[in-house]
């Protein structure tokens, strides 16, 4: 027997995370079939408890800088990485310390 299943990555503000899972309650593609990435926690106590059933197979990922999870960062490759950036397209490079520390990890 084969089973498929719908992955959905929803990157949105959790305001906007809250009216777009509602939606898809409505619409009934939440549940044991589809598998949803959130970029943002919820509180399952924001949806009606009737639809709790049709929240398994939410997985929630946070953003994490290394500073914070004490993870050593690879500067060899990182120096690597913005020499290929500012070679291939140097008008979008903004220089190294003006880089968003969440795109290093």
């Amino acid at each position: 027997m084969s089973s498929s299943t719908r992955i959905v990555i929803l990157w949105a503000t959790s305001i906007y995370t809250n009216l777009i899972l509602q939606n898809a309650l409505d619409a009934s593609v939440v549940g044991p079939q589809f598998m949803w990435i959130l970029s943002t926690s919820i509180s399952l106590n924001s949806f009606n408890e009737s639809f709790y059933p049709n929240l398994t197979g939410i997985l929630t990922i946070e953003l994490a800088v290394a500073s914070v999870a004490n993870a050593p960062m690879n500067n060899t490759l990182l120096n690597a990485a913005y020499n290929i950036w500012q070679e291939y397209e140097p008008e979008t490079f903004p220089g190294s310390t003006q880089v968003n520390s969440y795109a290093l990890f």
